[in-house]
């Protein structure tokens, strides 16, 4: 494959993009939960009834969409990247139980899965050369 040797003097710029793409989606998916109000937090929140939490859902779920909008954005700008990432790998787990105890087939709990591979690796990678806490 040396026809696309080329490709690995780009390395930096596409863990930029894999890392501005998961920030973005965290946001993406997260911020309507905080704009539409008690009812959506409560909504978000229940979910931890599957870690046997009662109670205070509204609590958790505004919780839960504020940590995870302030990591997709310290994801983006590669600072504090690895508690950006900490911050949404706990969302994406806690939705992973909840879809595994919902007794749904393999392919709806595929997505938190990958999610959580995709973390999991970015977090031993690190943030790259093009972050802003980089000189």
């Amino acid at each position: 494959m040396a026809a696309l040797q080329w490709l690995s003097k780009y390395r930096e710029t596409g863990l930029l993009l894999i890392r501005a793409s998961l920030g973005f989606i965290f946001i993406v998916l997260l911020v309507p939960v905080i704009w539409n109000g008690q009812g959506s937090w409560e909504h978000f929140g229940s979910v931890m009834r599957h870690l046997d939490v009662q109670g205070h859902y509204k609590f958790w779920g505004f919780l839960g969409a504020s940590l995870g909008i302030i990591g997709g954005v310290l994801m983006i700008l590669g600072l504090f990247f690895r508690i950006g990432v900490l911050l949404t790998l706990i969302i994406t787990l806690v939705h992973l139980v909840a879809v595994w105890q919902m007794h749904g087939d393999f392919h709806s709990r595929l997505p938190a899965v990958e999610m959580s591979i995709l973390l999991l690796g970015v977090l031993f990678v690190g943030p790259g050369k093009y972050s802003v806490d980089k000189n």
